[in-house]
């Protein structure tokens, strides 16, 4: 566990103290499909490394439909990295698609684990600059492609997801019923 954490991509830049201060403070865990990480209604509190499995972030609208914002799995490292986050109803959900393994940290101690506010502030500020250049990019793709656009782009940028999502979520991703998600991929499949 504690090399697994310490040689993780996220940390890899980290000082070794730091990297072994997270270690320390890191706890594991293993949950099943279906198990609510993050709950619209509260601040998020916990940052998560996973060992394996496969998560989501989804808005309920008015009407209680599901809209996948992101997803995570193997390897993937997602914290609360802005202070309204932190403080504020995240207005999201994050659930496990599958049983899921990994590791977390109270935001606080693993703040705390950094070895000085200038490491934090670098290591933050790359976490940041990740998180507005994928909200751009969403942005972007949901003002400037259409549906199919939207769909090829998902699968050619992130084909290992894409190939273990059921087609319901992917649907939800890209803002299209499953029924229409269908008949785009017979459209596709015919004009290749």
């Amino acid at each position: 566990m504690f090399e697994m954490i310490k040689n993780s991509a996220p940390f890899l830049g980290l000082c070794n103290q730091t990297r072994n201060h997270l270690a320390s403070a890191s706890e594991p865990f293993r949950v099943h499909k279906g198990t609510v990480l993050q709950s619209a209604n509260q601040p998020w509190s916990k940052v998560y490394l996973l060992n394996r499995g496969l998560v989501r972030m989804y808005y309920a609208d008015l009407d209680g439909n599901e809209h996948n914002k992101r997803f995570f799995m193997d390897s993937d490292f997602f914290w609360p990295v802005t202070h309204a986050l932190r403080t504020q109803p995240t207005g999201f959900f994050i659930e496990t698609l599958t049983e899921t393994e990994g590791y977390f940290w109270q935001f606080d101690a693993f703040q705390s684990s950094f070895s000085n506010d200038y490491e934090w502030l670098t290591f933050s500020h790359v976490w940041m600059e990740k998180l507005l250049e994928a909200k751009l990019t969403r942005e972007r793709q949901w003002l400037q492609l259409t549906a199919s656009e939207r769909y090829i782009q998902f699968c050619q940028h992130s084909p290992k997801l894409a190939a273990r999502l059921p087609a319901h979520q992917v649907a939800s991703y890209i803002g299209i019923t499953p029924v229409s998600l269908s008949r785009l991929k017979k459209h596709l499949i015919v004009n290749i």
